[in-house]
């Protein structure tokens, strides 16, 4: 076992480096989203000039994304994730000092580099944790960082609507990125140890194997698309959306946090309940919770108050809230290669960060939020659609491979496939 490792005595520190990097990294867009009703204030940025950045933030992302793995692979995640978070310090300081829509849009666009890389490296560190118990909380733990983010977000639009202006908001959390470095944990690259546990057995793979094993790889990614063009424009434009029902700051900026909240809990809680189920129940989780999140965003289509604040927190809180059993899952069907197969993945999560958010842009554009937001309902009834196909391939995938023991070693207790 590589000396690097770290000890479950040690997962408290790394959840606390990855998520303070993970956060650096995502924040920019949920930022922007957040704070346009009052940057229109300053910049004639509009509803499409917010589509486009978001687009070419998670465009970037998903492109780069795979690359992002092999990156991870051949530096090792310490560097890799404190190359991330200077390089998203740099942006958010330019951010702040934009003075028109082109100038925002691109620098978003470019923060999507640094986005690539994060996911692959943090999968990297928690898979080297042993405890598959520890290893699930742990994924849920640092996943729960992306709707902190939103979060974050939303009390930040509070205090640039009433305190200090969002130029100083966003130069703020540029500082705050700075000191996100501090709790990364120092670990070295991975030369070939599978995983933190004892290496899994050999699999000979028949092509009846093959197969289903591919193809449930694709479905996973084709989940992370459809429920990724769903949510990311929840935080992108539910603020937008509550402004143009007449929405009082507040209720808007209430609603946000509140979901934030439900979804960092729900990222936690599900897969600590799930870490010593069959990959197929656990499947069947995320589409329970992507099934519930689908009435979250029809609420918000119906452009009441009620309907907002009810829709709002229960799209963040279960149609958002599956993503960290959804790496964990990923991550149990590929211990040797975690930070390419989380990449690809990934790839598929930012590729439909960049499509959500440009449909929901060109319906809403002739101010149809209400259809817009039945959009995103569409989308996530798909992504249902493919997780249900997926746990039904998961079974085909365990049942269609021949393990064949390499010595006397102890399989780990989160490799179910």
């Amino acid at each position: 076992m590589n000396e690097d490792v770290p000890h479950d005595t040690g997962a408290l520190r790394s959840v606390a480096g990855l998520a303070g990097a993970i956060v650096s990294a995502a924040i920019p867009p949920f930022l922007v989203g957040a704070l346009a009703p009052r940057i229109a204030l300053s910049i004639p940025l509009d509803t499409g000039d917010v589509g486009i950045a978001m687009a070419g933030f998670y465009l970037v992302s998903g492109v780069l994304s795979p690359a992002g793995g092999r990156v991870v692979h051949r530096l090792g995640p310490t560097a890799a994730l404190r190359w991330a978070c200077g390089l998203s310090t740099l942006g958010l300081a330019a951010i702040s000092a934009a003075s028109n829509p082109v100038q925002m849009i691109v620098l978003l666009t470019l923060l999507g580099v640094p986005n690539a890389v994060v996911q692959p490296s943090c999968n990297e560190v928690l898979s080297r944790l042993r405890s598959s118990q520890v290893r699930a909380v742990s994924f849920g733990a640092v996943q729960s960082s992306i709707p902190v983010a939103t979060l974050i977000a939303g009390v930040l639009l509070a205090v640039a609507s009433y305190g200090i202006g969002w130029r100083w908001t966003v130069l703020g959390v540029a500082v705050l990125t700075v000191a996100a470095q501090l709790p990364i944990p120092n670990l070295a690259p991975n030369t070939g140890a599978v995983s933190a546990v004892q290496p899994p057995p050999r699999r000979r793979s028949t092509s009846a194997a093959r197969g289903p094993a591919r193809g449930l790889l694709g479905l996973l990614v084709a989940t992370g698309f459809l429920a990724s063009c769903a949510v990311t424009s929840l935080p992108s434009f539910a603020a937008t959306t509550g402004h143009h029902f007449g929405l009082a700051p507040w209720v808007i900026a209430a609603a946000q946090m509140l979901g934030s909240v439900g979804s960092a809990v729900m990222r936690v809680v599900a897969p600590a309940l799930t870490s010593r189920a069959s990959a197929r129940r656990q499947l069947m989780a995320v589409a329970l919770l992507q099934g519930t999140g689908t009435l979250g965003f029809v609420a918000l289509a119906t452009g009441s108050s009620a309907g907002f604040v009810a829709g709002t927190i229960a799209a963040f809180t279960f149609g958002w809230g599956f993503n960290g059993l959804f790496n964990l899952i990923v991550t149990d069907a590929h211990p040797g290669r975690i930070a390419t197969a989380t990449g690809l993945t990934q790839g598929g999560v930012f590729i439909g960060g960049m499509a959500g958010p440009l449909v929901f842009a060109a319906i809403a554009g002739s101010e149809r939020f209400g259809a817009a937001w039945l959009a995103m309902a569409l989308f996530m009834c798909g992504a249902l659609s493919a997780t249900l196909l997926a746990a039904r391939r998961a079974r085909s995938v365990t049942t269609a491979h021949t393990v064949v023991p390499a010595g006397p070693v102890t399989v780990p207790e989160g490799n179910r496939w």
